[in-house]
């Protein structure tokens, strides 16, 4: 069985958890697809794909102080008009919502405050600041999981 390297696509299911074990994302039961390397993952994460096997269980411990998903920015907090959060309904502080760039790509932002006329977001990596664990477990290639699927 070969081992995943570099440019490799895999199927994997993750969780990420907060020090106190609190559930913050998980991909659930369907598997998700990546590249190994193109920084979907933080560098830290990444490498510890390296060298594994799949159907292999890994847990990687990530420390705030590694600043893996970057290092906080105050210019990433925005104040938007509240007219723009029309398709989102009810938005509450600590909410987070997926923006769309106008490139079409999405990004995360965080609610930090809501008023009449106007809301803060917070577009700052949500992890950034936090002690964290991924539970990565590896499901097979992309490429031969697409091949008994044909």
């Amino acid at each position: 069985m070969s081992s995943v390297q570099i440019n490799d696509r895999i199927l994997i299911r993750y969780r990420i958890l907060d020090a106190a074990g609190l559930v913050l994302e998980d991909s659930g039961e369907a598997p998700v697809a990546i590249t190994v390397g193109d920084g979907s993952l933080p560098t830290l994460v990444e490498s510890a794909l390296f060298g594994r096997k799949i159907e292999e269980d890994i847990r990687i411990e990530v420390d705030a102080a590694d600043e893996v998903f970057g290092r906080y920015d105050e210019s990433k907090i925005q104040r938007l008009p509240r007219s723009q959060f029309g398709d989102f309904g009810e938005i509450e502080v600590g909410m987070l919502l997926e923006f769309a760039l106008p490139d079409g790509e999405g990004v995360a932002g965080c609610i930090t405050h809501v008023a009449e006329d106007e809301v803060t977001v917070d577009f700052n990596h949500p992890l950034i600041g936090r002690d964290c664990v991924y539970e990565i477990h590896l499901v097979g290639f992309a490429e031969s999981m697409d091949d008994q699927n044909a």
